[in-house]
């Protein structure tokens, strides 16, 4: 296992350093560098076949945990509707779409409604990592970036529901019509937003009962994972769950550290008009004033710290997802199914297009929303990399189902042209617009 362990630490490390100096984005890096690892080192497998499913789902919360961090509640609130239109309507559109648009070419399948659902749910399914990635590494416009990483969270939220309590059950022979779709769309929406509040609130109050840094690490991590596991247990969504949980406990704990940061300023205007002044107090009161802004300052630097971790694992868990996923690849699969996995990858690019077009035009005529510009647009059409879920969704597929080879090839063939593709031409679109973006990053720090 030592190996192995070394081999995805030297794939992560060149990886990072790559971004860092030639900005190609991690997962690119990482994507390429793991299938080149796995084929010059076939013997060293961290995870096999048979049990990649269950990697995919161990490493899930904590990939889901790190996006999450990163949105605050108050841009969620102002973004509301431009976020339910991406991760919701637009969706919902695109499978309509999908479905009208398979006749044309996989007739000659004979593939199911819930089959044709199913494969579109997980080739529309996007990875939030790789945008958090991307963006890392230039700077754009803060509200476009919620947008982008805000889609990409929800968006998988969404496609998972859809794959596995409408398509699943189609294919598995349920009749479920229109009436039956929105009973249990709702049902599921509503209960894993309850688990994953009532989850996050029972993070906030564990982290009240320690000051300890790396206990407040821990308990991050028992929120994410406890909510994945009720809702679960429960049948419904864990990957909402641990969306709502993650954001309701960073939302109060973000409201604390707040709180810290004016206390902080508080003491040191104290100290600072008691240097000018040269006011004596008592040496009782400088002390605590003192050792309370050391204890305040320390809270906030472990709380950075705590983010800083979590961003490691996240990255680590990618590493171990991208180089696991080699062993899952067969290179005959992909040249046998080159032309299904081609007109998919076109397909789901213009069926983007059209959504993001569609978006811009509703976007640009309300004055709740966001002007979409034709950059914006573009960034936001390559924002959608595939990625870990349609994985997972793959791994759910039915033994039997007869064209679970197919799926697989069209599946991960996707991935592979998305993540290098989508994130070269995000690169691209952003280097080339850079003195725009920096402009409208300034203009929205000035105000």
């Amino acid at each position: 296992m030592i190996p192995e362990l070394l081999l995805l630490l030297t794939v992560l490390f060149l990886s990072i350093e790559i971004q860092k100096y030639f900005k190609i984005p991690s997962p690119v890096s990482l994507l390429l560098l793991s299938y080149t690892s796995f084929y010059i080192f076939p013997h060293l497998r961290i995870f096999s076949q048979e049990n990649f499913a269950e990697l995919v789902l161990f490493l899930i919360p904590i990939l889901i945990t790190s996006d999450a961090l990163q949105l605050d509640l108050k841009d969620l609130k102002k973004n509301a509707l431009s976020l339910i239109f991406l991760a919701v309507v637009a969706v919902v559109l695109s499978l309509l779409f999908g479905y009208w648009v398979e006749e044309l070419f996989f007739s000659n399948y004979g593939l199911g409604v819930g089959a044709v659902v199913a494969l579109f749910a997980m080739v529309l399914a996007t990875d939030p990592v790789s945008v958090v990635s991307v963006f890392s590494s230039f700077k754009v416009p803060h509200r476009l970036k919620i947008l982008a990483e805000g889609e990409s969270l929800f968006n998988d939220a969404t496609a998972l529901i859809i794959f596995s309590f409408i398509a699943l059950p189609m294919m598995q022979g349920a009749d479920i019509g229109p009436t039956e779709i929105a009973f249990v769309s709702l049902k599921v929406l509503l209960l894993s937003i309850v688990i994953g509040l009532i989850v996050g609130f029972v993070g906030i109050q564990l982290m009240r009962t320690t000051e300890n840094g790396m206990s407040e690490l821990v308990v991050i991590l028992l929120t994410a994972y406890g909510s994945f596991e009720i809702a679960e247990h429960f049948h419904v969504s864990g990957l909402l769950a641990v969306i709502v949980a993650i954001i309701t406990l960073n939302t109060i704990t973000q409201k604390s550290l707040r709180a810290i940061d004016r206390r902080m300023r508080k003491s040191k205007r104290i100290l600072d008009r008691t240097n000018k002044s040269k006011k004596i107090f008592s040496r009782r009161f400088m002390s605590g004033i003192t050792r309370r802004l050391g204890s305040d300052i320390t809270e906030i630097e472990q709380h950075k710290l705590n983010m800083q971790y979590i961003g490691v694992l996240a990255l680590l868990a990618n590493a171990f997802l991208f180089i696991s996923m080699a062993s899952i690849v067969h290179i005959d699969l992909l040249i046998k199914y080159s032309r299904e996995i081609l007109w998919m990858f076109a397909i789901t690019t213009l069926i983007r297009a059209l959504m993001m077009a569609l978006f811009a035009l509703l976007s640009n005529r309300r004055k709740d929303m966001t002007d979409i510009s034709f950059r914006w647009w573009s960034v936001l059409l390559f924002a959608g990399i595939k990625g870990g879920l349609s994985i997972v969704m793959l791994q759910m597929l039915p033994e039997n189902f007869a064209h679970r080879e197919m799926f697989e090839a069209i599946v991960v063939g996707v991935i592979l042209l998305s993540t290098i593709l989508y994130a070269f031409a995000l690169v691209l679109i952003i280097s080339l617009n850079k003195t725009s973006f920096s402009r409208e990053f300034a203009q929205e720090h000035h105000h």
